[in-house]
């Protein structure tokens, strides 16, 4: 009975760690999302190209961002700008990331 409850116990440990660790992900892809959209609003008020650059560090683009402070990963991860406006932000912590935008500047559900 003892080790039946200790199997569950492990077994309800590992769930919740894998399930803190999925909210850390899609917490991270939502913030991914935000920087893209506050870059791209950035972007059209500053009458910016798609293909010019943006640093993350911008205070006129921060302006667009709660607090204008730039979202954190929950995992400690770090943000990089994309390539160029046309490219999306990315995040160091693997599986932490936004795949691609759709033609249209959206993303795949």
């Amino acid at each position: 009975m003892a080790a039946t409850i200790g199997i569950l116990l492990f077994i309800g440990a590992l769930y919740s760690e894998d399930t803190k660790q999925n909210r850390r992900q899609m917490e991270c892809v939502s913030n991914l999302m935000q920087i893209d959209g506050v870059s791209q609003a950035w972007a059209l008020e500053s009458k910016k190209a798609v293909t010019d650059t943006y640093s993350l560090t911008d205070t006129t683009m921060l302006q667009y961002t709660k607090g204008s402070v730039l979202p954190i990963c929950p995992s400690g991860g770090t943000y990089t700008p994309g390539t160029n406006l046309n490219d999306v932000p990315r995040c160091n912590v693997p599986g932490h990331q936004l795949l691609y935008k759709t033609p249209m500047g959206g993303y795949p559900r």
